[in-house]
C-alpha cells in the first residue's frame, strides 16, 4: 500500500510506492526516521480515464492553410 511521509519541522511531503521505501528514504536521506510522520494512503485511482485522440472530436474539421 502507498505511504506518504511529512517531515516534522518543514511540511515537506513525499509519496512512496510501499513503506518500506519511504522509510529507507527517511533513515538515509532523510535524517531519520523519527523526523517524519508516516501515512497510509490507500490505492483508489480518482483519475479519469483518458480517451484515445481518435474518439475526442471538438466539432467540423478546420483548414490548416488559406483557401484562396
Amino acid at each position: 500500500m502507498a505511504c506518504k511521509i511529512t517531515h516534522r519541522v518543514n511540511d515537506q511531503q513525499i509519496r512512496f510506492a510501499n513503506r518500506d521505501a519511504a522509510e529507507r528514504y527517511a533513515d538515509i536521506m532523510g535524517g531519520g526516521v523519527q523526523n517524519w510522520i508516516f501515512t497510509t494512503i490507500p490505492n483508489v485511482e480518482h483519475r479519469q480515464p483518458r480517451l484515445p485522440v481518435s474518439t475526442v472530436t471538438a466539432g467540423s474539421p478546420r483548414p490548416t492553410h488559406s483557401t484562396r
